[in-house]
């Protein structure tokens, strides 16, 4: 009975760790890597777009410039070649329904400057973002 027990605890230990894995398509390794930990359902890499959809029914504008600065630019300012392979143009984080959220412009040295400039990065962001509404975000990648 105890090891019955135990093997269902251990299995129930491994379906929870599982289902906490966000489902990833065409995210190279190395950038799921940085996601994790982020309370992400999906993440989506198509030509250039990270597409990320968090486990929430609501983004603030803090939840998403923690992740665009702690998460995206800080891999750029550590690991800048693995940086570039990745070709981001674009980062899309929406709400848990994936019709609210906030678009972060990643061309060029966006997140280069900011590391260099020394000012509030919550600003900085701002000024590369883009509101979506209704699972669109508006814009060029």
């Amino acid at each position: 009975m105890k090891r019955s027990l135990l093997a269902f605890a251990l299995t129930a230990c491994a379906t929870l760790a599982t289902a906490a894995q966000p489902q990833f398509t065409d995210v190279p390794p190395s950038l799921q890597k940085v996601l994790l930990g982020n309370g992400l359902k999906s993440a989506q890499l198509n030509q250039g777009v990270l597409r990320l959809v968090m486990d929430k029914p609501q983004i603030s504008e803090l939840t998403y410039a923690s992740l665009v600065y702690h998460g995206i630019c800080a891999e750029q300012w550590r690991h800048p070649e693995e940086f570039s392979r990745w070709q981001l143009a674009r980062v899309e984080l929406l709400d848990a329904g994936a019709s609210q959220g906030y678009a972060f412009d990643a061309r060029g040295d966006t997140c280069e400057q900011m590391g260099r400039m020394g000012k509030n990065y919550r600003d900085f962001i701002a000024g590369f973002t883009t509101p979506c509404k209704g699972g669109q975000c508006p814009g060029k990648p």
